[in-house]
């Protein structure tokens, strides 16, 4: 805490030392508040093109490769582009402007947001280029919408900033529906933004048309190419620090096809998993998780242990309930299952798992028992939670199915939306619900039969 009174003093970066140019900022003491001043249009002009000429020479030139082809492949298609993101976020660096960092509360949200932490740490002990902390907001994100009141949040924190540079906003693993129009609207006046996701990109979405939204599905990818994965080698651009755990708890997460899960890639997904679901577990914190956050429980053995353990058993003991108290409807060759999550919680002031990640925990247990494809519905509150064997992917259009639903019950509808075979139903209210899913379910069984 500071007293308000605005101390100014004279930073300068080991960079404009180098060029023979100095930025003075005005820092008030306690906060992040700081802004750069350079005497005219033609300085600011010329130090900017310096900035970025050392931006660029800290970025690497080959493509980040992993041993798999499909994915390497992808890679390579995306490595240009990903390297001009990186570019002007390095710049932003080096200048101090603010960056706001979004990313999903889920294992591959936070895996890309904890990827991009390790790596700044480094480059921070590291680079000549960097002389004193980056303007970070870590901000764990709780939809998959960029909304307008997203934006003005992160426009209130920038207006207290001055600088040669537009604040940067880095989304990580949203989604992409015309739900974050508005907020995208609002916030790219303001704004420099890039954009890290890896969902079948909608019809309406405006998102696909920033300079830096980058996205599998553009180059040869899809889903199986996850997010967290994308952060990772997103901050490759930069330095190759070690992150092929954190990149294996992103495949687990998001149930890639390209995941080949290692003990401590395990571990570190069950912990973000925790972590993102819950914030209490780390001495009774509430609400935003940072990268920082999860990096200090990762160096306590026993706390991560414990926490480990701890989720583990929960979801055993919430499995064997669910398993018991499904509802099963013949659909052709396969079933479709409906589950009531709240029914199966039966403590309500539990909040791990949460009800998405544990329907997709729920259809690999039914799948072991079926030994066939299947399709699970979880229903809570206002949202309806739908997966969908891989298997089935192709012969049932999961998000056109779900539109469909939306469409017909527009009144109670308010989106839909995810991937090819993990999607959700979001109401307005839980006045149809029984309705809704009825239909959702006539509607699979009919494209199951064809």
């Amino acid at each position: 805490m500071h007293d308000g009174t605005a101390r100014t003093r004279s930073l300068k970066s080991t960079l404009a030392l180098n060029l023979g140019e100095a930025a003075e900022m005005s820092v008030v003491e306690g906060s992040v508040e700081r802004f750069t001043r350079l005497e005219d249009a033609g300085e600011r002009s010329a130090f900017g093109e310096m900035i970025e000429a050392a931006a660029k020479e800290m970025l690497k030139g080959e493509a980040h490769k992993i041993g798999i082809a499909a994915v390497d492949s992808v890679t390579e298609k995306m490595w240009k582009r990903l390297r001009d993101a990186m570019a002007l976020f390095a710049k932003k660096l080096m200048l101090g402007a603010p960056i706001v960092i979004r990313f999903h509360n889920d294992i591959d949200g936070a895996s890309g947001a904890y990827a991009l932490y390790k790596t700044l740490a480094f480059v921070l002990e590291s680079s000549e280029h960097l002389a004193y902390k980056p303007n970070i907001a870590w901000r764990m994100h709780g939809s998959v919408f960029y909304t307008k009141d997203d934006a003005i949040n992160d426009l209130l924190m920038c207006n207290n900033y001055e600088c040669v540079e537009k604040p940067l906003l880095l989304i990580v693993d949203f989604g992409t529906s015309e739900e974050s129009n508005a907020g995208l609207e609002a916030a790219k006046e303001k704004f420099d933004i890039v954009w890290l996701d890896h969902h079948p990109i909608v019809e309406g979405f405006g998102g696909g048309e920033l300079k830096h939204y980058i996205n599998p599905w553009n180059f040869g990818g899809d889903s199986n190419y996850t997010a967290g994965f994308l952060a990772c080698v997103f901050a490759k651009t930069l330095t190759n620090v070690d992150t092929r755990e954190i990149e294996e708890a992103s495949f687990i997460g998001d149930y890639s096809e390209y995941s080949k899960p290692s003990v401590g890639s395990r571990k570190l997904a069950a912990l973000l998993d925790l972590l993102t679901s819950d914030t209490r577990v780390i001495s009774g914190m509430r609400g935003n998780l940072t990268p920082e956050s999860v990096d200090s429980v990762l160096r306590d053995r026993q706390k991560s242990e414990e926490l480990t353990a701890y989720a583990e058993s929960r979801i055993a003991e919430m499995l064997d309930l669910a398993i018991s108290s499904v509802k099963a409807y013949n659909a052709d060759s396969t079933r479709i299952y409906v589950a009531d999550f709240e029914a199966i919680r039966a403590n309500d002031q539990e909040r791990y798992p949460l009800p998405g990640r544990f329907a997709s925990r729920l259809l690999g247990r039914i799948e072991e028992l079926n030994k066939d494809a299947c399709i699970l519905m979880l229903h809570f509150g206002y949202f309806i939670s739908v997966r969908m064997s891989k298997k089935l992917i192709g012969r049932v259009e999961l998000l056109k199915i779900l539109e469909d639903v939306r469409a017909n019950f527009s009144n109670y509808v308010e989106s839909t939306g995810g991937h090819s075979n993990a999607a959700s139903i979001k109401m307005k209210n839980d006045e149809m619900k029984k309705a809704i899913i009825k239909d959702t379910v006539e509607r699979l069984k009919k494209a199951l039969e064809k």
